[in-house]
C-alpha cells in the first residue's frame, strides 16, 4: 500500500430514484466519522429500456442537488451517468484512481454487499485501487462465506486513520443509522397519491410533484 499525506474521499453509488434520507443520513455520519474530505454521491446509470416509470438521468441529477445544496460536505459526482452503458464497479474506480492518483479512496458499500462481493466482476482486485467502508446496523454480525472471510481478515482494519495514511487496501466497518426508506416505497406511495413528506428532504419532495418525476 502506498503512503500518502492526503486525507481520504469517499464515493456512494446508487440509483438514486428517488434518492431519500435512508442514502443521506448513512452518508453524512460516515462522512463525519471518518473526517474525509467529501463524500461524494455517485448516481448509476440506468439502461433507457428499464421501467418507464424512473425518472430521467437529469431529474435524478437535479434530486441529488437538491438533497445535499445545504451540506457541502456532500457532493454530487456523475461520471457514471456520463457513460452508455452500465460500467462495472472495477472500472469506475480505475477511472476514480486516475482522476486522484495521491488521495486516498473510500469506496462505501452496505454489508448485503460485502456479503455477495466474491460474485461482483474481478473482485479481488477492487482493494488494489480503493478501500472499502461498510455501512451497517449497529451490532449486527453478518455471516460470512469463505472467501469474503478470508478477505476480511487480511485487509480489515479498526484503525479509521489508516484510510487516510495508505491508498488502498483496507477494509472498515462502520455503524451507521439504517432507515428503513426504499425508493420503491416511495415511488409506490407516489403511485397511490399518498405523502412522502419526511422520507426524502422537503426540495426533493417539490421537485418530484413539480416534475411528475413518477
Amino acid at each position: 500500500m502506498n503512503k500518502t499525506h492526503e486525507s481520504a474521499i469517499g464515493f456512494l453509488g446508487g440509483t438514486f430514484d428517488p434518492i431519500h434520507f435512508g442514502h443521506l443520513r448513512p452518508a453524512l455520519e460516515i462522512q463525519e466519522a471518518l473526517n474525509l474530505q467529501s463524500l461524494y454521491l455517485m448516481p448509476n446509470y440506468i439502461a433507457p429500456h428499464k421501467a418507464t416509470s424512473l425518472a430521467s438521468t437529469e431529474q435524478r441529477i437535479e434530486m441529488v442537488k437538491l438533497a445535499i445544496q445545504d451540506n457541502p460536505r456532500l457532493q454530487l459526482n456523475t461520471q457514471e451517468l456520463l457513460r452508455t452503458s452500465p460500467s462495472y464497479t472495477l472500472e469506475t474506480l480505475k477511472l476514480l484512481r486516475s482522476q486522484h492518483p495521491n488521495t486516498p479512496i473510500c469506496f462505501i458499500m452496505g454489508m448485503d454487499s460485502l456479503i455477495n462481493f466474491d460474485s461482483w466482476y474481478h473482485y479481488q482486485y477492487i482493494l488494489d485501487y480503493c478501500h472499502i467502508v461498510v455501512s451497517h446496523r449497529p451490532g449486527w454480525s453478518p455471516i460470512f462465506n469463505e472467501t469474503v472471510s478470508q478477505m476480511v481478515a487480511e485487509h480489515q482494519t479498526l484503525d479509521a486513520t489508516q484510510l487516510h495514511s495508505t491508498l488502498h487496501g483496507c477494509i472498515y466497518f462502520q455503524s451507521t443509522t439504517q432507515l428503513d426508506i426504499s425508493s420503491s416505497q416511495i415511488r409506490q406511495l407516489l403511485a397511490n397519491n399518498q405523502s412522502i413528506d419526511f422520507l426524502t428532504p422537503h426540495p426533493v419532495c417539490n421537485y418530484i410533484k413539480e416534475q411528475n418525476c413518477y
